[in-house]
């Protein structure tokens, strides 16, 4: 991701929202975190907070989830080898880096609308 992206936040009372990520330590403090995996009820889902593997697997689609939409905030400025990491993760694709990054941009925007 470049230095400064966008990404959104989660606040136990408030709605997410989203920043710049150099303002992410200011909302810290005020409780705001980079996951919404902390303050979901995993009894809400069916499952059992005794049983660690499905609250492992919960807690790995939740940040899936979060990854995947911080990343389609951000496709507008990531860079081939950015877009390239990003369609391979989600999607299982190998991009061709020897076409323009607006070409690349454009294949990982048809990836996401399915």
């Amino acid at each position: 991701m470049p230095k400064i992206y966008r990404k959104w936040i989660y606040h136990p009372e408030q709605d997410p929202k989203i920043i710049n990520s150099n303002e992410y330590d200011s909302f810290t403090k005020e409780g705001w975190k980079e996951s919404p995996a902390s303050f979901t009820k995993i009894e809400s889902f069916g499952i059992d907070p005794e049983d660690t593997n499905k609250v492992h697997t919960l807690g790995e689609a939740i940040e899936g989830v979060k990854d995947r939409i911080n990343g389609e905030l951000n496709l507008d400025i990531m860079t081939k080898n950015q877009l390239e990491a990003y369609a391979r993760d989600h999607f299982n694709v190998e991009l061709d880096r020897r076409k323009r990054v607006l070409d690349l941009r454009e294949q990982v925007k048809e990836l996401l609308e399915g």
